[in-house]
């Protein structure tokens, strides 16, 4: 009896899987801006859930991931205590297979976080983080006794198992250090802990690995491993990264062969990610990949979240309108100058207001504060609650009072000053430092108690002129002030390179400290100094204490 042998045909197959990647999305659940009380199409999970829902009809293979930063501002916060909080019900529906908390997951504490994290009905990841040896550890994700959240996982799509680490930016620790909610935890090295990662999941069979990051493509302050160049750089074996936290519209980069796409922020766009795979039985090999963000402006919203949201919106629309008082004059002018609007170029009554609630609640000699944007607002007439929200919008903004010589206040304020260029022969116009400008945030900081022009036809670190107390007083180098400002800008100013980087700088009040957590930020001093100070009625007058000069 003779036996035919049969060649087994191989059948090569090409296998197309898409990763969608939102970040950053701050609470921007429906097209609605809560502090304008408005509706704002720019960006939403209502329209990102009908943009997810049109591709997945065009594409078999999908994987959502979420980045981070979702619980917190466009005041979805005030629902970070309830028993259900919306956004698991919100990511459960659009269908989200990973999500990574950012660092604003952090800002309620670790219980309320869980509370939250336990109503996702999918997978949560975070390698770079575990628990304390000697921390109460009651709450666990993680088989992982000694973790909060599993480190990685993989998702197997048409036979190609894509493995997906989870990282949070170790920045999170110096966020919280005051408001000890991570002192049970500690972060490890995000390039160590990814290379452990990589080992374990090509072990077990992963086709390719994605790094879902929430941090940025450059280290932030300057802080090694807290930007993910570093980690391309270090881990090659990395196929993708989905980058957020710094709020970055990054369609394509690739560092050291690895692919990077960051969805900037808001909601405005997705990152797409697209893999292509060799498939030849058991032998598959990424042959291709390739990424872009698509905006979702142009989306309807989804009316299923509307419903699902429609009451947290109605409870957000009437504390929006709750009346505060009455401004006596509008606060800023409309027009610009050389290019710069009224807000950014001098002195206001919007500017003036809040210093004054500064420097009466914390008693110190000279204040700051940063707006977010240029085109604040506050005409005559009522104050509601979302004018004081619109103008100062950093909710946890908060006083603490330094002890600084008058060298240290110049160098601080020659910082600020320097958001803008010198101006140049030819110049019409004032422009922003790019760096500075296109940075997450403005880092253009305005002064109250003191007198002083920014000159700007003169170079860097001498735009300061005619600085004095406005009572008269010159302030000169040696002299000791108390001077008011955001804790989280005076740790930026002071890491490494910053302009306090090894100084000295005493800490002499804290207005979260001494008035409380929620009365104590400027925001509800904001509130509590028109309503109870000035008894629901401000001039709304400019002291014109600064300008800008050059031109």
């Amino acid at each position: 009896m003779t036996t035919e042998n049969t060649d087994t045909i191989l059948i090569k197959r090409e296998v197309s899987i898409k990763i969608l990647g939102t970040s950053d999305v701050h609470g921007r659940v429906l097209a609605w801006n809560y502090a304008a009380d408005e509706e704002d199409r720019s960006g939403s999970y209502a329209q990102i859930s009908t943009l997810v829902k049109k591709i997945r009809k065009k594409n078999k293979n999908v994987i959502l991931v979420e980045v981070g930063d979702a619980i917190q501002d466009n005041w979805i916060e005030k629902f970070a205590m309830a028993s259900k909080h919306p956004i698991p019900e919100i990511l459960n529906y659009i269908g989200y297979d990973i999500f990574v908390p950012g660092n604003h997951e952090f800002n309620f504490g670790m219980p309320t976080l869980s509370n939250i994290l336990r109503d996702m009905k999918f997978k949560k990841l975070t390698a770079n983080l575990y628990y304390n040896e000697n921390a109460e550890n009651d709450t666990n994700f993680s088989k992982d006794k000694s973790r909060y959240l599993d480190a990685s996982t993989i998702i197997e799509k048409d036979g190609v198992k894509i493995g997906i680490i989870g990282l949070s930016t170790p920045m999170s620790a110096q966020f919280e250090e005051d408001t000890g909610y991570l002192k049970d935890f500690y972060f490890v090295s995000p390039i160590k802990e990814t290379q452990k990662q990589v080992k374990r999941l090509k072990k077990e069979g992963a086709n390719a690995i994605v790094a879902v990051a929430h941090m940025g493509i450059e280290n932030e302050n300057g802080i090694p491993e807290t930007g993910v160049r570093d980690l391309a750089n270090a881990v090659p074996e990395i196929d993708v990264i989905v980058a957020g936290h710094m709020h970055q519209n990054i369609p394509k980069e690739i560092i050291n062969g690895v692919l990077i796409t960051e969805p900037h922020r808001y909601g405005t766009v997705i990152s797409e990610v697209d893999l292509k795979f060799e498939v030849l039985d058991e032998n598959i090999k990424l042959i291709g990949k390739d990424s872009t963000t698509i905006p979702v402006k142009d989306k309807e919203p989804d009316k299923k979240i509307e419903e699902i949201y429609k009451p947290f919106h109605n409870r957000l629309c009437r504390i929006a309108n709750e009346k505060i008082g009455n401004t006596l004059n509008d606060m800023v002018p409309k027009e610009k100058y050389y290019g710069v609007s009224a807000a950014f170029s001098k002195d206001t009554g919007l500017s003036s207001f809040i210093t004054d609630v500064e420097l009466y609640y914390s008693g110190a000699d000279v204040v700051s504060f940063a707006y977010n944007y240029e085109n604040v607002k506050l005409d005559k007439g009522e104050i509601k609650r979302k004018d004081i929200v619109y103008n100062y919008r950093y909710t946890g903004g908060d006083v603490t009072i330094y002890e600084m010589t008058g060298k240290q206040l110049k160098d601080y304020m020659e910082w600020s000053a320097d958001y803008f260029d010198t101006i140049r022969p030819g110049d019409t116009e004032y422009h922003y430092n790019p760096e500075r400008a296109n940075g997450k945030y403005v880092t253009f900081d305005i002064f109250g108690g003191v007198k002083y022009k920014i000159d700007l036809r003169n170079e860097k670190e001498n735009k300061i002129t005619n600085l004095m107390l406005v009572n008269g007083t010159k302030v000169t180098p040696e002299m000791k002030l108390k001077v008011g400002m955001n804790a989280y800008r005076f740790e930026q100013l002071a890491r490494k390179d910053g302009i306090f980087d090894g100084q000295e700088i005493p800490v002499l009040w804290a207005s979260k400290e001494a008035i409380g957590n929620i009365k104590g930020t400027i925001q509800n001093m904001m509130i509590d100094y028109i309503r109870d100070v000035k008894k629901g009625v401000i001039d709304g007058k400019s002291h014109n204490n600064w300008e800008i000069i050059g031109l």
